[in-house]
């Protein structure tokens, strides 16, 4: 029932994007994007700069939709770039659209900045999700908050942290842990329990200026330089979706995303940069 009730939370706001076309006619131009909540915070940022440039534009970014409700609204139309935090699969792959990644953020673990640990190991982590174990190392409670099997960050935790996959089934198996719906949902319920830990992206955290810190993982601090230079290992890859015909505007965009001045939003909201050349064709 609650997939069922997201779901048309979802439909309902790509209607409502559909209709934002005919009610704000009066705009010059409008950007549409939208998708997945990991860059959405970021996105605000870096269309609030290209606005400057860009005089009567009208930017329109929905609450999250997700990867997969970012894609579908793309198709509908209703979206003029998706954002998707993972490889497109197989089966999304078609003629018709256009995709390439444009930056990473690492994943990490996330919690209050009143825990007094700094630092997280694979077995803490198994161990607190588990319940095996769940406490920190000064005695006090751990409370997991989860992702659904299928998520990106869950697919991620499965590849990075070993016996994960083995895990994460005893923990969504747990009475009262929480399961997130969203990137944003998700950050939401770390920061208001006492104890929580969840995964996040560095993204998240800095650009939507969260009260969570990002521990390291295994004794290495997530950041621009550590995922660039591989030392910190998991990243969470990063990617617009265009339709088969781009608009004008969103050409500009993405133009002026390979400028100075969104570089140094990027690097501040915690982005490796990914180097693309998108002419519009």
């Amino acid at each position: 029932m609650y997939i069922y009730r997201l779901g048309c939370v979802k439909l309902l706001m790509i209607l409502f994007l559909q209709l934002t076309v005919f009610i704000n006619v009066t705009a010059s131009e409008q950007l549409r994007i939208g998708g997945s909540g990991a860059d959405l915070a970021t996105m605000r940022l870096l269309t609030t700069a290209f606005a400057k440039h860009h005089e009567g534009l009208q930017v329109v970014i929905p609450p999250s939709l997700g990867s997969r409700g970012g894609l579908q609204a793309l198709m509908n139309g209703a979206l003029d770039l998706a954002l998707i935090s993972r490889k497109l699969k197989e089966h999304e792959i078609q003629a018709n659209i256009k995709f390439f990644q444009y930056a990473r953020t690492p994943l990490v673990f996330a919690t209050s900045k009143s825990t007094l640990s700094n630092n997280i190991t694979s077995d803490e982590v198994n161990n607190i999700y588990s319940g095996a174990h769940p406490y920190w190392p000064d005695g006090n409670v751990a409370r997991p908050v989860l992702r659904l099997r299928g998520d990106s960050d869950t697919l991620l935790l499965k590849k990075y942290v070993p016996g994960f996959s083995n895990t994460i089934e005893k923990a969504l198996k747990r009475r009262g842990v929480p399961v997130a719906s969203s990137d944003q949902d998700n950050v939401q319920r770390i920061e208001s329990i006492p104890g929580a830990i969840g995964t996040s992206t560095l993204s998240v955290i800095l650009s939507e200026n969260r009260n969570l810190k990002a521990l390291a993982f295994n004794g290495v601090v997530p950041s621009v330089e550590s995922i660039t230079s591989g030392q910190y290992i998991m990243a969470k890859e990063m990617y617009f979706v265009l339709p088969e015909k781009v608009l004008p505007v969103v050409t500009d965009f993405l133009k002026f995303l390979q400028s100075s001045e969104a570089r140094i939003i990027f690097e501040q909201t915690g982005h490796q940069v990914i180097q693309f050349n998108f002419t519009g064709q």
